[in-house]
């Protein structure tokens, strides 16, 4: 094969395979549904009573049943009700270490202290940084669809919510939101404008 065929030939390839990167990146963020969180479950002081803590849980699911809280180094325990968000929280338990579970299999070990603090700091991070990418993609979609396709990213930070996560993770939380829209809105913009 000559030169000129194999450039003849690459060229077509190569911009077809950037074509269909772009447009198979962008495909996943409208089409890929959301996965189910993996259950969690955290143990934590109860405010004024030194002896009872406070376990919660989430990622568990209402459909099937009641999730079980055993303490793992006691007699502790209770049966809770799941929410439709698949959340729980069993009150006025003896202070100790717990596990959590469902009847189909679903478990979790229940985390105190700091290592609980890391995880509900990572999982606030990694769900604002989920919102922004989608959030700055359908914006995108919205304007590039309209044809405003010279519009400049507009992140919508909101205020931080919730008494679980620390100020270090807010911040990344909120720098995580504005690069995840960010480039999310751009791939749209992209996707959607074609003059």
């Amino acid at each position: 094969m000559n030169k000129r065929t194999r450039t003849t030939l690459f060229v077509p390839l190569a911009v077809c395979s950037l074509a269909l990167g772009s447009a198979t990146a962008a495909s996943a963020m409208t089409t890929t549904p959301q996965a189910a969180p993996a259950a969690q479950c955290f143990v934590e002081a109860k405010a004024n009573d030194a002896t009872k803590v406070v376990v919660t849980g989430e990622g568990f699911d209402k459909t099937k049943g009641k999730v079980t809280v055993d303490q793992t180094d006691g007699d502790g325990g209770s049966l809770v009700t799941v929410g439709a968000d698949g959340k729980f929280s069993a009150l006025d338990l003896p202070v100790g270490k717990y596990a959590a579970s469902q009847s189909d299999g679903t478990k979790a070990t229940c985390l105190g202290g700091q290592e609980a603090q890391d995880a509900v700091n990572k999982n606030f991070i990694d769900n604002e940084r989920k919102r922004g990418a989608r959030e700055g993609f359908a914006d995108g979609r919205e304007l590039g669809q309209s044809g405003a396709c010279k519009e400049e990213p507009k992140p919508k930070v909101k205020p931080n919510q919730g008494l679980t996560a620390d100020n270090e993770a807010k911040k990344k939380a909120d720098e995580a939101y504005t690069k995840a829209y960010t480039a999310a809105f751009g791939t749209a913009i992209k996707q959607y404008c074609t003059d």
